[in-house]
């Protein structure tokens, strides 16, 4: 008998039905807790694949108000700019509002290489050369079932008219992948059917510096060029514009934050719960085994042992549990358009299994001490 294999006894095999529920409600609270860091994730993931050579401009006043397409010229001459696109947001529905995804109106030849989008299916040379052409993401395509060739009527309360597009090719990114859930077609065809007030304007310009650490410098010349103008520009990295969105939703997500430490809460209680009644009942045993020569250290860690052996069996069968509640998840976002990289990784999985095993070993610590610190003779007599 070693300390390890007495501290397996004592967890598991002593009292069965309480380490069944003790694991059982550590795999419910694992399962929350993965699930709410998933989603976490998958909010910030936008941002994360943001490149850090990219930066855009948008109209000072808000996003919803539009820039001239003139002041292309003008950005593309400020020494750091090596590239530069720009888009607008169609807002378009596809046969239901429930088939909700974004399309963007791009500058198809430059877009391509700003964004590094990749074709799988069908091919660029295709896509540049009509502009009825639409490109599609990976996940769009296998979500409709869409195939290169096929048409995409939409309808769009943002720019009233007859829209129809002919997919041309199948795209994912090199960087990002909320590529593979959006649409692409030429701006070129949407500018054609805009009233002439409205004519010749964008949403934001997006452009590559030759070095990300330039990049201040080149916000800080762009916005100053066209300081005092009809329509001021703000200029920021492109991290930073896409966690605008995010901070849209702070409230939410600060509410998932203190959920989840909450459920790591509740894990240690459990499992602090569990370990000093265990002990508690065990008074005796300890007794004896102070007696016969174990030492404090060795009751300490008999104790964490149990407790780290707890959590860890719980954590792990709760990432077993998780995968395909996340991957329901993931699928059903996905559809929605609600969100594009709900998605369950081994890192996150370890991550969550490594944290119920610490809290375990941690949630010990109070009745460890209390039991090692226990006299011998004491606890003797509360032997039964």
């Amino acid at each position: 008998m070693t300390l390890a294999t007495l501290a397996v006894r004592n967890a598991f095999l002593r009292n069965k039905t309480r380490a069944v529920l003790t694991v059982l409600g550590v795999v419910i609270t694992a399962v929350a807790f993965l699930f709410l860091r998933t989603i976490l994730t998958a909010w910030y993931a936008s941002s994360e694949a943001s490149a850090a050579d990219r930066i855009v401009t948008r109209n000072a006043i808000s996003i919803t108000q539009s820039l001239p397409l003139s002041y292309s010229a003008r950005i593309a001459q400020i020494p750091g700019v090596t590239r530069l696109t720009w888009s607008n947001w169609f807002g378009g529905i596809y046969k239901d509002r429930r088939n909700f995804f974004a399309q963007f109106a791009i500058d198809a030849a430059s877009a391509l290489e700003v964004f590094d989008i990749r074709f799988l299916q069908g091919s660029k040379a295709d896509f540049l050369a009509d502009r009825n052409a639409c490109i599609v993401g990976k996940g769009l395509a296998e979500k409709f079932g869409w195939s290169v060739g096929d048409t995409v009527p939409l309808f769009s309360e943002i720019y009233p008219g007859d829209w129809k597009f002919r997919i041309a090719g199948i795209v994912e990114g090199s960087d990002d992948a909320s590529i593979g859930n959006t649409m692409y077609f030429h701006w070129a065809r949407l500018n054609e059917g805009l009233p002439e007030r409205i004519k010749n304007s964008v949403g934001v310009f997006t452009m590559k510096v030759a070095n990300a650490n330039e990049s201040p410098r080149v916000i800080r010349e762009i916005d100053a060029l066209f300081a005092n103008s009809d329509a001021e520009t703000h200029t920021e990295t492109e991290k930073a514009f896409r966690l605008q969105f995010v901070s849209g939703s702070s409230a939410i997500l600060t509410a998932l934050q203190v959920v989840s430490g909450v459920i790591l809460v509740i894990m240690a209680l459990i499992l602090g719960n569990t370990l000093a009644m265990g002990l508690r009942e065990r008074t005796g045993e300890v007794g004896v085994m102070r007696a016969i020569g174990f030492l404090p250290r060795h009751v300490r860690a008999l104790a964490f042992a149990e407790g780290a052996m707890l959590g860890a069996l719980g954590g792990v069968l709760g990432c077993f549990v998780a995968r395909p509640v996340l991957h329901a998840v993931g699928r059903f976002a996905a559809s929605i358009g609600f969100l594009s990289n709900v998605s369950y990784t081994l890192t996150t999985a370890l991550a969550t299994a490594l944290v119920a095993a610490i809290i375990g070993a941690t949630s010990s610590a109070l009745p460890a001490v209390q039991a090692a610190r226990m006299e011998i003779v004491s606890a003797l007599r509360r032997q039964e």
